[in-house]
């Protein structure tokens, strides 16, 4: 993303259709009881290394505080049909680079390993990409994180480097090795051209009833 040089990023209001779900800017009364949940589940500390947290929705509303949504930009996954809050996006923006720190977490255990991902990012990336000066997305995940590092790698990502013994594991002190990944704004409009991306594509682009 771009802005002029010594002038403040403009707020970011954004809203992405992707077929059976939508993406769009969070909003303070997003915040829920039910998303502070997400943070306690044994999957979700588990691939985010992080330790379980008993949280409540006044602690979420805080953690929304911190995104300016100009640089630091917090996006929501819903499903279309029921409104339901699955999960969400973060982009960090470098505008001097022209590049952005991207991660996704799916919160709702009912939502993952269904395709969600393919979707929801597919829209979110063109719109980086083709409605920003955004040059290249990076991405960094545990190694052991297999289903992440498939996804990314089917998606045209590049797996630039496997950092050994980077994070000290927040359950038992093991040091884990962290993957970093990216991809450029050349390679996704290359990726978009597969049979992959056209397949997703269509699924998303379909009528909705």
């Amino acid at each position: 993303m771009q802005t002029p040089r010594n002038a403040r990023p403009p707020r970011r209001i954004l809203r992405f259709d992707c077929g059976k779900y939508f993406v769009r800017t969070i909003k303070r009364e997003d915040a829920s009881d039910r998303w502070a949940a997400w943070l306690s589940d044994p999957w979700a500390t588990r691939a985010m290394n992080s330790p379980a947290q008993s949280m409540q929705k006044k602690d979420i509303v805080n953690y929304i505080r911190q995104f300016d949504q100009r640089s630091r930009l917090l996006l929501g996954i819903f499903e279309k049909d029921t409104r339901t809050h699955v999960g969400i996006i973060r982009v960090d923006a470098d505008y001097v680079t022209m590049e952005c720190l991207v991660s996704l977490f799916i919160g709702e255990p009912d939502y993952r390993s269904r395709g969600l991902m393919s979707e929801v990012s597919i829209s979110t990336f063109d719109y980086v990409f083709e409605k920003t000066e955004t040059r290249k997305l990076t991405a960094s995940t545990l190694a052991r994180n297999e289903l992440i590092k498939s996804y990314l790698i089917g998606a045209g990502w590049q797996l630039d480097q496997t950092h050994k013994g980077e994070i000290k594991s927040t359950s038992d002190g093991a040091m884990l090795d962290l993957c970093s990944f990216s991809i450029t704004r050349e390679r996704w409009r290359a990726w978009k051209e597969t049979n992959t991306a056209k397949r997703i594509l269509r699924r998303i682009r379909r009528p909705t009833t």
